[in-house]
């Protein structure tokens, strides 16, 4: 039997095949109702009652109160969900049921409800291409922000997204599907759109945007489905859209996923801001300025002249302390510019974001004041910008009153003298009490019955009442209206029409005040670009104010970044870890690299001693300092650095089958092909994901193939292979480096200061007691570590691990590289290093790595 359905759901089926991939949010009176599968899966994704619609068709229902429609969208979006916005559009005629539209439609990446934004963060929607020629284009359509880049390779695709960290991606059909492991699983758990090639790719906007690629650009189809997928979602916000930009590869310091992950420049590694970079010098004061500071760090600079006018700006505020004080109070009482104009340029403002529109603008003026006549270029480029809006502030201040409701259809917008209609209503309605209470008085005059009231309610509008002991006084022209136990209500043409006039005043108000309304954001918009400019200038501003107080409060100095190769800084700290033990808990140390003299620096000693610290530091302040960033060292000279790699830290990566071996020697794959002259390299504990002899000799040729590579890299390698130290003595711009130790009544102290040499012990046992292992297991390990020192073995060949004595003398310590196996092992690394890890099939690198393992093996026998 066919399910028979009611008007109300023979709409609601009607509007959802048009929708097909989206939640339809239907509007009935109070609520948001959701039927047949949406409503399984979003009583789930909830956490919501799941009923029914009726016990005759059992059809699933859950809802939610319109009141809280942001809150229950907001959970939708982060799950990756696109809802669509149905509404009742008209008050039901005599016959018939409410007309409903889709008003809006909401994606992850093209959202603008506050609940669902992160103020100092950017909302993306990335159209990506993932075939060559691959390319990527992000729009933000709350702020505006469009820009596309061209990739040589899907790895660098990938790179590049993930520092973006899209909400959601779309793609043309056939160009979607990721062949490398990091793109597939970029986009896992992201919501994925496919576009017809034959609309998308050939979409042109209604109203032009400047910079669209010609059609043989590589990113000419990225640009285009990303304004079609706007285009069919959320055609307001096309408005928006003005200009796209290009981004050059090269024209930023590179950073692939992995160092962007392990120097934790958003995120720690368990994914919380608290710990990272971003946090450790975020003083930012206004959304803008938050949302730049994070691009700035995404996207350093590489351009000397260009770093050199944002430190120059940043030593003017440095100095300038009064006026650093008073701009960061004008900027604490901004609001986010960039998405109020964004706001209006879609229709989406309300009486109150208009009014908070004329409220930033006006603090513009004192910003400027302020800021006076600096020196600096870039602080002159920012007052420039921030034009003058007294035009558009006042027009503002003309028209709206000083109280003002959320929404534009709730009447009160305007001030009086605005409008002679609308005063001339709002007077009727205003005085409608003094006339109510006249008509009462002149009722009881007239009747004698001293008790009649002028009431109203909802049902029956407004009524006089009267107590049923005084119902033989009413007269006659007085129409019974409702009996109720001790009165009665009547009404009277008078009355009757009183209340047609204020009805009708109060429709025509609300009328004339949305249409007044809706020619004032018109008439706004004219405006917009010069609030744009304005909103980057104040973001920038808002940056440089945050670098310059980091710089006061945190004892930043100034970078010299120049066109140069080397690297040297004197008491360099780490910017988070200082943050969190305090400036004067911590060690601060040096670092001098450069390619004609110390570009390989081994540095070795125990765990704990604060290896990483040290080499994470060197990477973060050079990062800093390209974003033009002061940093946190007393003298840093850093020639430019076109790239950072790192090989930090080890992980398995289960989703791939790959072990944590695999993942590291990937990742120094990816290095070693990819060093400059410029690349800063930064690598901890290479080889220590297989076996001794494994790692050593990887480890070891790693560190030969970068110092003998003809461009030369820069190259930080802290290690435990206290072997690989012997690297020195054949390579003439290695230098080794440790971390002090002392040691004390069988405890160690570390000092954390990095002392040239190499460390004289690892010092395991002393962090194994450090960490808490029993003393039971600590004084084991020292008798098996002085057995294997001392060269004893058992009856079975094998070192006395048991403690049993063979009553052989004690021989000298074990020298991994004895003369036999030297040669052997140096056969073996001359091959690792002519090897080519690009030519290799995974099952030959394997069957090599075997063969390797095999000979060395037989050279320790």
């Amino acid at each position: 039997m066919s399910l028979q359905l009611t008007p109300a759901m023979r709409q609601y089926v009607e509007i959802k095949s048009r929708y097909r991939d989206c939640i339809l949010f239907f509007r009935m009176g109070d609520f948001y109702e959701m039927f047949f599968e949406d409503a399984i899966r979003a009583s789930r994704l909830l956490d919501i009652a799941l009923t029914s619609r009726d016990r005759e068709s059992n059809i699933p229902m859950c809802g939610v109160p319109h009141h809280a429609r942001n809150a229950y969208l907001s959970k939708l979006i982060r799950q990756g969900c696109k809802v669509a916005i149905c509404e009742q559009v008209e008050e039901p005629g005599q016959k018939g049921i409410f007309r409903r539209e889709v008003t809006e439609v909401v994606t992850p990446g093209l959202v603008f409800h506050e609940e669902c934004l992160d103020a100092r963060g950017n909302n993306y929607l990335a159209a990506v291409r993932f075939s060559p020629p691959f390319a990527y284009a992000a729009l933000d359509a709350t702020t505006g922000e469009f820009h596309h880049e061209t990739c040589d390779t899907e790895d660098a695709l990938a790179d590049a997204l993930f520092r973006l960290s899209p909400a959601e991606f779309i793609a043309l059909e056939g160009e979607c599907e990721p062949r490398a492991p990091r793109g597939k699983r970029l986009i896992e758990g992201k919501l994925l759109t496919l576009l017809s090639p034959s609309a998308a790719g050939t979409f042109e906007p209604p109203s032009p945007v400047e910079g669209i690629p010609a059609a043989d650009h590589p990113a000419a189809g990225v640009v285009r489905a990303a304004l079609y997928y706007l285009h069919l979602h959320q055609p307001a916000a096309l408005s928006e859209i003005t200009r796209v930009a290009e981004r050059a590869e090269g024209r930023y310091l590179a950073m692939d996923e992995t160092a962007v992950r392990t120097l934790e420049i958003f995120s720690t590694m368990s994914g919380e801001r608290k710990g990272s970079l971003l946090w450790a010098v975020d003083r930012t004061r206004t959304p803008m300025g938050a949302r730049a500071l994070r691009s700035w760090l995404a996207a350093p600079l590489i351009d000397a002249a260009r770093i050199g006018e944002r430190h120059d700006a940043v030593g003017e505020l440095l100095e300038a302390h009064g006026m650093r004080k008073e701009l960061a109070g004008r900027l604490d009482a901004m609001g986010d510019l960039s998405r109020l104009a964004s706001r209006l340029a879609q229709d989406r403002s309300g009486p109150r974001e208009v009014a908070a529109l004329r409220d930033n603008l006006e603090a513009l003026p004192a910003l400027k004041e302020t800021l006076g006549e600096p020196f600096a270029e870039r602080l002159r480029e920012v007052r420039g910008r921030l034009g003058d809006h007294s035009a558009a502030a006042e027009e503002i201040s003309r028209a709206l009153a000083d109280e003002l409701p959320a929404g534009h259809k709730e009447g009160g917008i305007f001030r009086p003298g605005y409008d002679a209609r609308v005063d001339e209503l709002t007077h009727l309605l205003t005085h409608g009490k003094e006339m109510l209470a006249e008509m009462e008085s002149s009722e009881r005059r007239r009747t004698g019955i001293g008790g009649l009231k002028v009431g109203y309610n909802r049902v029956f509008g407004y009524f006089l009442e009267v107590s049923r002991a005084n119902v033989d006084k009413v007269p006659a022209d007085y129409i019974r209206k409702q009996t109720l136990v001790n009165a009665e209500r009547y009404i009277t043409p008078d009355l009757k029409e009183f209340e047609s006039r204020v009805l009708r005043a109060q429709e025509e108000r609300s009328a004339r005040e949305e249409e007044l309304f809706l020619a004032l954001r018109e008439s706004l918009k004219r405006h917009l670009p010069g609030i744009r400019a304005a909103a980057e200038s104040v973001a920038e501003l808002d940056v440089l104010l945050s670098f310059a107080d980091l710089a006061a409060n945190g004892g930043y100095g100034r970078p010299r970044v120049n066109a140069g190769r080397d690297i040297v800084i004197e008491n360099g700290r780490h910017p988070v870890v200082e943050k969190i033990l305090g400036r004067h808990a911590f060690v601060p140390n040096d670092c001098r690299l450069s390619p004609d003299g110390a570009r390989l620096a081994v540095i070795t000693g125990p765990n704990m001693a604060g290896k990483s610290t040290y080499i994470r530091q060197v990477a973060l302040i050079v990062l800093l300092a390209h974003a033009g960033c002061y940093v946190p060292a007393d003298r840093a000279e850093i020639g430019v650095v076109d790239r950072i790699f790192t090989r930090i830290g080890a992980s398995d990566d289960l989703s791939r089958g790959e072990s944590t071996f695999m993942v590291e020697m990937r990742e120094t794959a990816r290095i070693l092909s990819g060093v400059t002259g410029r690349t800063l390299v930064v690598l901890d504990e290479v080889g220590r994901g297989t076996s001794t002899y494994d790692g050593l000799s990887i480890a070891w040729a790693v560190a030969e193939h970068l110092h003998d590579a003809p461009a030369r890299p820069k190259v930080l390698f802290a290690t435990h292979f206290h072997e690989l130290t012997d690297i020195v003595s054949t390579s003439a711009h290695a230098r080794n480096y440790h971390v002090a130790v002392r040691e004390w009544q069988g405890d160690i102290i570390f000092l954390r200061r990095i002392d040239e040499g190499s460390a004289s012990k690892s010092y395991g046992i002393q962090v194994a007691r450090l960490a808490g292992l029993p003393p039971s297991a600590i004084g084991r390990a020292r008798e098996i570590l002085k057995n294997l020192e001392s060269a004893e073995y058992n009856e079975f060949g094998l070192p006395a691990l048991t403690g049993a004595r063979t009553g052989q003398a004690p021989a000298a310590q074990m020298d991994l590289f004895s003369r036999a196996e030297r040669r052997e092992e140096g056969a073996v690394l001359e091959e690792i290093r002519r090897c080519d890890p690009e030519r290799l099939t995974p099952v030959d690198a394997l069957m090599r790595l075997a063969a390797w393992k095999e000979r060395l093996g037989k050279g320790t026998s």
